[in-house]
């Protein structure tokens, strides 16, 4: 079977649990603790939240898929993908998620699902600033750019793509990265 099917159903499993778990956990501890469901207007602001992760999601997908990678950090894109959302930071999934996810709970009205997103945060937030200082003193993998002499890291990568000189397609990722 192609690696790649098998890295999408894996990291979907994931996205089921996440989207699934944390209503659930919310509204327990919703009935759990009395809390009352959020007003109605609240309620249908959620759908904004939820459009702007979705959309988000599909365009940071759409690029990975474009790149020959998944979102699945066992087989990531074959090359740095730096457009789209990439050019702002280096994390538009997980920004993305965080919105679908405070969409749903808003949309379900539960205060409880709502905390839940926001102390979630904060470890993902620890690790992608983790791996993004990992990323920065890892050498690339493109020997042009000096990889394979100890060269420059994430960092100095990133900000060579994007100037003129050094087309998009031809900067390569990391391994694991």
């Amino acid at each position: 079977m192609d690696r790649r099917i098998v890295a999408w159903a894996e990291i979907s499993l994931v996205f089921l649990a996440l989207y699934l778990g944390v209503p659930l956990a919310g509204l327990t501890i919703d009935r759990g603790l009395g809390f009352p469901a959020f007003p109605v207007a609240l309620r249908l602001a959620g759908f904004a939240f939820l459009f702007v992760g979705f959309a988000g999601l599909a365009w940071c997908f759409s690029l990975f898929a474009g790149a020959r990678g998944t979102p699945n950090p066992r087989l990531p894109p074959s090359r740095l993908v730096t457009s789209g959302p990439y050019a702002w930071t280096r994390n538009p999934i997980a920004g993305s998620h965080f919105l679908a996810v405070l969409g749903v709970a808003l949309v379900i009205g539960s205060p409880g699902a709502v905390l839940i997103v926001f102390l979630l945060g904060i470890p993902a937030n620890l690790i992608v600033r983790f791996e993004e200082r990992s990323l920065e003193r890892r050498p690339t993998a493109n020997p042009s750019l000096g990889g394979s002499r100890g060269g420059r890291g994430l960092r100095d990568e990133r900000t060579r793509s994007r100037s003129r000189s050094v087309p998009q397609a031809e900067t390569e990722v990391a391994p694991g990265g």
